[in-house]
Parts: C-alpha cells; sequence; structure tokens
C-alpha cells in the first residue's frame, strides 16, 4: 500500500499516477493519511481507484465522530493513529477516571477499553509497545464488550483537540 500522506495540490496526479501502479502489478492498494470529508468529497470523484485505507488521530479526547461514518460509508478502511492519546498523552489518557471505571467493571486496563472502543466503532487500531505484557494486554480485546452506555460515556471525553500537527 502506499498512502497519500496528506491532501495537497497535486494529489490527484499523483494518484493517477499510482493507479498505473496499481493496473501493473507494482502496487497492491491506495490509501490516503489525515484526510478530511471536505478533501475526499473533492477527491474521490476524480480518480478510478477507491482508497483503502484513510488512517486519522482519533483517540477519545479526539474522536473525528463526524469523519469515520463518511469515510466507512465511502467503503473505506478507517486506521485512528495515536489510538492511546500519543506523545505525551498516554499517560493522562489513561488515567482518566471514566476510562478507568469502565476498565474497573470489565477487568480489564484502560488500554483494553481504549482499544475495543475503536473496534466497536469500525475503526482499526496499531498500538505501539516494546514490552511484551502491554503487547499481550493490546491483543487481548475480545472477551469484553462496551454497552451501548460505555460508549456514550467515552463519547463524552470528546475535546476535539488534536495532540499532534500534521
Amino acid at each position: 500500500m502506499i498512502l497519500l500522506h496528506h491532501p495537497g495540490e497535486g494529489n490527484v496526479a499523483a494518484c493517477r499516477a499510482l493507479e498505473k501502479e496499481v493496473s501493473a502489478g507494482r502496487v497492491r492498494s491506495l490509501g490516503l493519511s489525515n484526510w478530511y470529508v471536505k478533501e475526499l468529497k473533492s477527491f474521490l470523484p476524480q480518480v478510478k481507484i477507491r482508497p483503502a485505507l484513510v488512517p486519522k488521530e482519533i483517540h477519545p479526547y479526539y474522536q473525528e465522530n463526524d469523519e469515520i461514518p463518511f469515510i466507512q460509508q465511502q467503503g473505506i478502511i478507517v486506521q485512528g493513529w495515536y489510538p492511546l492519546g500519543g506523545r505525551g498523552y498516554v499517560h493522562k489518557l489513561l488515567a482518566d477516571p471514566v476510562l478507568t471505571g469502565i476498565a474497573g467493571t470489565h477487568g480489564v486496563s484502560a488500554a483494553q477499553v481504549v482499544l475495543r472502543w475503536n473496534l466497536q466503532k469500525g475503526v482499526i487500531v496499531i498500538p505501539g509497545s516494546n514490552k511484551p505484557t502491554e503487547i499481550r494486554e493490546n491483543l487481548n480485546l475480545f472477551g469484553f464488550s462496551l454497552s451501548s452506555e460505555e460508549m456514550k460515556r467515552i463519547r463524552g471525553l470528546d475535546r476535539g483537540g488534536k495532540h499532534d500537527w500534521y
């Protein structure tokens, strides 16, 4: 997969060139990183191959609730980067009383709650860690599910503020 990393001038031409590479079998799929509905609405009608993936910053403090459904309705997978809050924010996010309360109810960690929340929204997440215990914990998301009330409580954490500029 090749991603066009940011919306900008020349992306239609770049995508058309990449479409030729897909047709030639040198590239399997295309994606658009950090794109928003506004850019997608004007871009998608101009290209032949539907992007397979749109990675975006998504975590409980920056949820993109208006963006995700539109992207998914286009048949595009949404991937959340910084699912646990990102550089300098992980500890604060994982100590949030809403998340720790929900975690306690299920006997899991706040990180597992956040990752499960993403999965239930249909957002793919790939959290980073180099600690084997955290990696195992991050994979153990299928023994519980969040109720609609818990999803609503997490939705209430949205601050609309990005943790990284891109």
